[in-house]
């Protein structure tokens, strides 16, 4: 059986053969190399951080103060409509209110009438007129009371004239 090698052999060309000692690629040196070109790399990525966020600022601060000139001129524009939509809208509202208010003492009288006429031809009393009854009862009443009292006393001067 033969063994078979997982890694693969490196075949050296004939030009490398034939360098000569100072033009053969020294690992040390490539090792400096690639480290210099790593911190080269991270310096770039490092400097174009800070453009970005340069960048963003400004235009960041651009845009804002963009938004807010927008926002004044919408907010005056709203407020003059909002000044005189308002004013209209409270004469409406007390349009409206006078109307309702007179409508529904319209309403009112006119149920009252209505109320009023039914109650008489059915023969019921109003409360103006029971309250009025009312009125003339506790006046008898009190007219009764004093001529009981009249009476009495009457009676009581008749018995002593007797006797």
């Amino acid at each position: 059986m033969k063994k078979t090698s997982k890694t693969p052999e490196i075949k050296h060309s004939e030009p490398e053969a034939n360098m000569s000692s100072s033009d053969q690629i020294n690992p040390e040196e490539t090792r400096r190399k690639g480290g210099l070109d790593f911190r080269k790399y991270t310096q770039q990525i490092w400097l174009a951080g800070l453009g970005a966020f340069s960048r963003a600022e400004e235009e960041g601060t651009r845009l804002f103060d963009s938004l807010v000139q927008v926002g004044e001129e919408l907010e005056s524009k709203t407020t003059g409509l909002v000044d005189s939509t308002s004013g209209a809208v409270e004469e409406v509202r007390e349009k409206v209110s006078e109307r309702v208010t007179g409508t529904r003492n319209k309403v009112e009288k006119v149920l009252d009438e209505s109320l009023n006429q039914g109650i008489s031809r059915l023969g019921i009393a109003s409360h103006r007129e029971i309250s009025e009854l009312t009125t003339l009862i506790h006046h008898l009443t009190a007219q009764v009371e004093q001529l009981t009292i009249d009476i009495k006393s009457l009676q009581e001067h008749i018995v002593r004239k007797e006797k």
